[in-house]
């Protein structure tokens, strides 16, 4: 017997999305090694005497930073939404704002670190800070890279509702840099 064919088309091959499982992974890798730097900060803490005079590290500029990066998350979700909607434009709006948060979050950071006073070659506290905030600065770097990257994919016409895991996955990462600053801001600042 004799298979017959119809002359209707085959389906559309659906796209994997090896992007965004491999996002996940590496986002995972990168909250662990990051875990593990707090890990050592918090160790060394409880082992140490006296850790920061009174008064040097301010919860408030930190605060801020916070309240930055929770905005960024609503951004960030926004470019996700937008391009799943082929909204173009407002995927392109909210990549940058996410990014303008991202450089703001430096800048920041900048400001907190050079507000402390603190030497690289002083205390163990202090070099503990400086790892931590350091670490924490080098995740963001390259959270505001990916989301150029996936805005400039965007702009040349890469994502779309069909092919939108891409910005998705900029979007998972940038949330996992948010939730690494979420618990380092406790640690860090609130905790001191």
């Amino acid at each position: 017997m004799a298979a017959t064919t119809t002359g209707l088309p085959s389906a559309e091959v659906t796209r994997p999305r090896t992007v965004l499982v491999a996002t996940m992974f590496a986002s995972a890798a990168a909250f662990m090694a990051f875990a593990g730097v707090l890990l050592v900060y918090i160790n060394e803490r409880a082992a140490a005497d006296e850790w920061f005079p009174p008064g040097v590290i301010e919860l408030g500029p930190a605060g801020f930073v916070f309240a930055t990066m929770i905005l960024s998350i609503f951004t960030v979700q926004w470019a996700v939404q937008a391009i799943n909607n082929d909204d173009r434009v407002n995927t392109f709006v909210a990549l940058a704002l996410t990014g303008l948060f991202g450089a703001a979050v430096f800048n920041q950071l900048w400001f907190i670190i050079n507000d402390t006073g603190f030497a690289l070659a002083g205390s163990n506290a202090e070099f503990l800070f400086f790892v931590v905030n350091g670490v924490f600065a080098a995740f963001l770097i390259s959270a505001v890279a990916f989301l150029t990257l996936t805005f400039l994919r965007a702009l040349i016409g890469q994502f779309g509702p069909r092919k939108a895991d891409g910005v998705a996955a900029a979007a998972f990462y940038w949330n996992t840099v948010v939730a690494m600053w979420s618990i380092a801001w406790y640690v860090v600042y609130v905790a001191k």
